[in-house]
């Protein structure tokens, strides 16, 4: 099983593991919070049969990399994107992010740059600041949150049981778009992260990213569902063209948080596209104050 080494904990290195498939254009896919890389199985495949190199990866503390008690924080896991970047020494990347990855992609690309970075992919994602504060009166009541952690460290399996529910919009797609199977694979990796990630992560997903996107100048692709209970539309991704230069928009009806699943076809059509031609992200279809519409014929808003 291929790792790389990121740390160290007392007597244990930190090591993460990954994957490496294909050849050609090298894409980097981050997964989203208590997932793990093969979340990204639909997207892998439409990327290789497209003759693209595909890596993805599994966070600390989730899937079959390392379980530390630390390093929950977005600076942490960018560094240890930047090291598994670094060791394959990987140019011309697309990175691509699902939620918390989202936010992994973004603090790359602020802190690390983008020498090896020539487009990104942010879907459903957190950006720019999930918590309401004085200055953020867009974001989300902190209340929200504590009540999420406090779910998670009383009962868990619990508390995943209602993430998944909600990612899935399983009261509307159950059985349609997501089959009682697919849901169980889910529930398994998600019991199966350490208890420590899955609580630090929330706290992780506060963190305030305004800053990190002004840095940010390489072509961006947003794709989000319209249905998105879990970091919803009009609190993320509505907010993004005033605080990103060079990015274009695919917004998913009746999509819900888990459209890397839910509607593969439509997410994998908008992201092979934009590698194709990342030059046209600089077009703009709608500014923040007309927030995209959503297109049923092929989920790109125009």
């Amino acid at each position: 099983m291929p790792f790389v080494t990121v740390g160290r904990e007392n007597s244990a290195t930190i090591r993460i593991y990954y994957e490496d498939h294909g050849s050609g254009p090298p894409v980097v896919l981050v997964h989203g919070y208590a997932l793990n890389g093969d979340s990204w199985e639909k997207q892998e495949a439409a990327l290789l049969a497209a003759g693209h190199r595909v890596i993805t990866y599994d966070r600390r503390g989730f899937g079959a990399s390392s379980r530390p008690s630390t390093g929950y924080d977005f600076d942490t896991l960018a560094a240890d994107l930047h090291v598994l970047l670094s060791r394959l020494n990987l140019r011309e990347v697309v990175l691509g992010g699902f939620a918390m990855g989202t936010g992994e992609v973004t603090r790359y690309l602020a802190v690390h740059g983008s020498a090896r970075v020539r487009a990104a992919v942010l879907v459903a994602p957190l950006l720019p600041f999930l918590l309401k504060t004085h200055d953020n009166p867009e974001g989300i009541d902190r209340s929200v949150f504590d009540g999420l952690t406090a779910r998670i460290a009383a009962d868990r399996p619990a508390a995943m049981k209602d993430f998944l529910d909600d990612s899935y919009n399983v009261d509307l797609l159950g059985g349609d778009r997501v089959s009682d199977q697919a849901w169980q694979n889910s529930f398994y990796v998600a019991i199966a992260a350490s208890a420590h990630s899955a609580l630090s992560c929330v706290t992780a997903c506060l963190e305030d990213f305004r800053g990190d996107l002004a840095t940010i100048s390489i072509p961006i692709l947003v794709i989000h569902g319209d249905q998105d209970r879990v970091l919803p539309y009009e609190a993320t991704s509505r907010r993004l063209p005033a605080l990103l230069k060079n990015t274009r928009f695919t917004i998913i009806a009746g999509g819900p948080h888990a459209i890397i699943w839910t509607h593969a076809d439509e997410v994998n059509q908008a992201l092979l596209h934009f590698i194709g031609h990342p030059g046209q992200a600089g077009r703009r279809h709608n500014g923040p104050e007309n927030p995209p519409q959503s297109r049923s014929q092929n989920g790109r808003a125009d």
